[in-house]
């Protein structure tokens, strides 16, 4: 398939940035476009109209979990291949974004855009209080390995934007030195830096406050 593909995207969706990750590991050359200076016709290939969507020649995704799926079985490499262990990881990627996801995405619309001053602080440290109950089950699930899915995977693209994400918008470092190695090693991917928003370039760049 030679048709170059099309992805409507905003920079700091956490969906979006899983998605230019896995496009960015499998090598797959993309435009970019942002999804409201192309509004009319974004909408016209989404009837929910949200992000990411992915269009390859006749072929519309409007789904992340699809376009991984599609890449993987295109590309490989994004899943394990034993079933067992790619159930595992998949498990590891859904309860990601129930814990983990929830946590901060509380964290980012109470802060984003907003004076702290105007912050309500309650609900700021309800997310913090999710986000570190979420990190003992993640430190079990990570074991002895480097990455979540060996040679870096789906499970760790999908915590690995909301560990971004969290430490851009103020969110404690994880107690857990094993999962703050894994983060340092996901930093050092280009897939991940290259595909990064600002904000969260700015934060790595500035250091991970305890």
């Amino acid at each position: 398939m030679s048709t170059r593909a099309i992805l409507y995207d905003k920079p700091e969706c956490p969906f979006c940035w899983r998605v230019r990750m896995a496009l960015h590991r499998c090598g797959l050359v993309y435009d970019r476009r942002d999804h409201e200076s192309r509004e009319a016709e974004w909408k016209s290939l989404t009837s929910s109209g949200t992000v990411p969507v992915l269009r390859i020649g006749e072929l519309v995704m409007t789904d992340s979990s699809v376009m991984l799926e599609y890449l993987n079985h295109r590309f490989g490499g994004l899943w394990p291949q034993s079933p067992e262990v790619a159930a595992n990881a998949r498990s590891t990627a859904i309860e990601a974004d129930r814990g983990v996801g929830s946590a901060v995405r509380d964290l980012v619309f109470e802060c984003r855009d907003r004076p702290p001053e105007l912050w309500d602080r309650s609900t700021i440290d309800k997310a913090v209080t999710h986000w570190q109950q979420a990190m003992p089950a993640l430190e079990h699930a990570l074991g002895d390995g480097d990455f979540f899915v060996p040679e870096m995977g789906v499970t760790d693209y999908v915590l690995a934007t909301r560990f971004g994400l969290a430490m851009a918008y103020g969110m404690p470092r994880a107690d857990s030195a094993p999962l703050n190695a894994w983060y340092e090693r996901i930093c050092r991917r280009p897939e991940y830096m290259e595909t990064a928003p600002q904000r969260v370039i700015a934060a790595i760049d500035k250091g991970w406050q305890a």
